[in-house]
């Protein structure tokens, strides 16, 4: 898929794995490993229908309502906006025509 950052800071911190490892791995755990591997996965897929079912994409709802996530950890998501202005054929329910999208989350429990 395309790949795109909503947040410029995000973008920095995927370039830079020293910097997003100070900022995400805690108490032992390798959350900025698990960061980038779900960003790769993201990254390689043709579009959402590819994501595997393992990091478990799903549509969100209330304040995130249009957007996806797919799982990093069991707690924590990236969360993502399809990103298709003018695409006539995009269809925001068919994950087959969802293949650029804009990253708004990195690492975020919305739980």
């Amino acid at each position: 898929m395309i790949l795109e950052f909503d947040n410029p800071k995000h973008e920095a911190l995927i370039n830079n794995h020293e910097a997003l490892s100070r900022k995400y791995n805690k108490r032992g755990e390798q959350s900025a490993d698990d960061i980038l591997a779900t960003i790769e996965v993201l990254r390689a897929a043709d579009s959402l229908f590819d994501v595997p079912r393992a990091y478990r994409p799903h549509p969100l709802r209330a304040e995130y309502k249009g957007c996806f996530a797919v799982d990093v950890d069991d707690k924590n998501r990236v969360i993502f906006k399809p990103s298709h202005d003018g695409d006539q054929n995009f269809r925001i329910d068919n994950y087959k025509t969802i293949t650029s999208i804009k990253i708004i989350e990195i690492f975020k429990n919305y739980h």
